[in-house]
């Protein structure tokens, strides 16, 4: 347990000082806004209509229907782009000049570690706001990769330095964004990266069950066996006999003639199993 809090002391830290970056940075990247070159026309789906896109940006929860009416030259700017399962949406260490807001689809962030593994530090799905470390105009500090079809809309970073002065009600809501990607942050930390594989796995289930909202509170749609053990540190075949295990004990079920990926989950089962 100390070693946890120290870890956790420090990560808390380190990402303290991340936020304290931003906040500095983005008053100095301000003075090179004129200097960006923004790319609006890469390919994408395209968009049918401001008013079509208002709907959905509001509908993701980025900002209010009525902002948006304010922001006609942000809806302008705006591009759609839709990536295949696998795909790269932006490489760790690359600079970006966009934000991404995800209309549909799971990604996934990824580390690389020096042993030549690659850890998943973050999940993201429709709604989720990524690329904010882009903003401190410094390259991106993890790779995002689709895990599904996902769908993304890109955002130019100018608009967001332009309303740390212009628009600071604006602003503040998308430092909440990034409070509360730092927050979520500390999820992998205390719940998949301590405990025995098992109780990580459980913990991990409990997690994808409530990510995906959609599916219903006792179904979960699970990953592949290496994207977990890339989440939980372990190695895949643990992974794998722990949900052999746990479909022996029924604690997962197939559900049937659907996808292979989805089973109904024991909750209450999990829950005791996350507490090891």
């Amino acid at each position: 347990m100390k070693i946890l809090n120290e870890v956790l002391m420090v990560k808390k830290s380190a990402e303290l000082k991340g936020f304290i970056r931003f906040y500095r940075r983005v008053n100095k990247l301000k003075e090179r806004q004129n200097v960006l070159k923004i790319d609006n026309t890469e390919p994408g789906l395209p968009i049918n209509g401001q008013g079509q896109l208002q709907t959905e940006l509001s509908n993701l929860g980025f900002l209010d229907s009525e902002t948006l009416a304010e922001q006609p030259r942000l809806l302008e700017s705006i591009s759609q782009v839709t990536y295949q399962p696998g795909e790269v949406i932006y490489h760790g260490g690359e600079e970006s000049h966009l934000l991404f807001i995800v209309r549909q689809g799971r990604l996934k962030l990824i580390t690389h570690l020096p042993n030549g593994r690659n850890r998943i530090v973050r999940l993201h799905k429709r709604g989720s706001l990524i690329g904010l470390d882009g903003l401190m105009g410094e390259g991106h500090e993890h790779t995002a990769i689709a895990i599904d079809e996902v769908a993304v809309y890109k955002v130019p970073h100018h608009f967001f330095h332009q309303w740390k002065e212009d628009e600071p009600r604006l602003y503040n809501r998308l430092l909440e964004h990034w409070h509360e990607y730092l927050n979520y942050a500390d999820t992998w930390i205390t719940e998949f990266s301590t405990g025995n594989v098992k109780g990580r796995v459980a913990r991990l289930l409990r997690f994808l069950a409530d990510f995906e909202s959609e599916t219903g509170p006792h179904v979960v749609e699970l990953l592949t066996t290496d994207e977990m053990a890339d989440i939980l540190g372990v190695t895949a075949e643990s992974v794998s006999r722990v949900i052999a295990e746990l479909k022996r004990e029924s604690v997962l079920e197939p559900i049937e003639n659907n996808s292979e990926s989805l089973f109904t989950c024991d909750l209450d089962a999990l829950e005791q199993l996350a507490q090891k």
